[in-house]
């Protein structure tokens, strides 16, 4: 196969592992948060760069050494990104009841008050730039997931150590480029509605957290028992 056919599918091949429903959940309810495009867009981003860290510092040993990981190592690490989207379906689910009607004490000048917020009412919760890193972590841990299998791939689709390397690099900038992309196209209508209702914007947020946690729920459901054959 002429190589650069190959390296052209090594980029669709990662803009399409993007697309993957674990990284599309994920990065979609931690997206929810966020009202404004272009930090949603870069929410996006952050996941890829993170996705493309393990992908580059374990894949490219695995190649040059020509080994492979434990088929457990990947039941693990998925489990980890399973229970990550539970926990993060919690969070996001526990802030959308919280920022409900309630009552907060401030204090001005020395003078304390308190006041009942409405929906309307709401108080920034975490963040941009920490934002920013908890979605580079599930990046990391998605491409951790997902590395052993990627250098696996990229040696049987390769001729030579050096197409190998460079396909795996591909490969990670084309699951970069698509999780950007995939987020702008999710974030763009989902925050034109939600800028103009808050109640949008919460419905969203509430139904990306229940994804979140049920899809969470099934990947432990589904790989415990794998793991404890």
């Amino acid at each position: 196969m002429d190589g650069l056919v190959l390296l052209g599918i090594a980029l669709f091949l990662g803009i399409r592992h993007s697309l993957d429903p674990d990284h599309v959940v994920a990065v979609s309810t931690l997206v929810s948060e966020e009202r404004r495009l272009w930090p949603a867009a870069w929410l996006g981003f952050s996941w890829g760069v993170g996705h493309l860290i393990p992908i580059a510092l374990v894949g490219l040993p695995l190649l040059i050494l020509h080994l492979e990981l434990a088929p457990q190592f990947e039941q693990f690490t998925d489990l980890g990104v399973a229970i990550l989207l539970v926990l993060l379906g919690v969070v996001t689910l526990r802030r959308v009841i919280e920022e409900r009607v309630h009552f907060d004490v401030h204090s001005h000048n020395k003078t304390v008050h308190g006041h009942f917020h409405r929906p309307g009412h709401r108080h920034p919760t975490v963040k941009l730039e920490r934002r920013q890193w908890i979605t580079f972590g599930f990046g990391l841990v998605h491409g951790l997931a997902g590395s052993g299998a990627v250098a696996v791939l990229a040696m049987q689709a390769s001729p030579s150590l050096g197409m190998a390397i460079l396909w795996l690099l591909l490969f990670a900038l084309g699951t970069t480029l698509g999780m950007f992309a995939m987020t702008l196209f999710i974030a763009a209508p989902a925050l034109t509605m939600a800028s103009k209702r808050v109640a949008v914007h919460t419905g969203i947020r509430t139904v990306a957290g229940f994804v979140s946690l049920f899809f969470g729920g099934y990947m432990i459901w589904t790989i415990l028992p794998e793991l404890l054959a």
